[in-house]
């Protein structure tokens, strides 16, 4: 059974409460935007990022945009806690 995460099943840690921050825009010459973003902690970490990854989008005339991929940068993956399950068990 699926159950939602709140007060009583969930300790929030410094890459949950992290929000995102572009820090470089790159034009690829197929059109696309290459985003530099960091997840930035201001909880614990002191406003560093706990992550860094490139986001490469390609945005239609209407405005709206197509999501192409994500990449994780340096040793980022190592940073990013285990997934809490919101299956109960019983």
């Amino acid at each position: 059974m699926w159950e939602r995460l709140g007060c009583f099943n969930y300790a929030p840690t410094y890459f949950g409460t992290s929000f995102p921050e572009v820090t470089d825009i790159r034009e690829n010459k197929d059109g696309t935007l290459t985003l530099t973003v960091d997840a930035v902690c201001s909880m614990i970490l002191c406003d560093d990022a706990v992550i860094t990854h490139e986001l490469t989008v390609k945005f239609a005339e209407d405005g709206s945009f197509r999501y192409l991929g994500n990449k994780i940068l340096d040793d980022g993956l190592s940073n990013i806690p285990e997934y809490q399950y919101r299956i109960v068990r019983k």
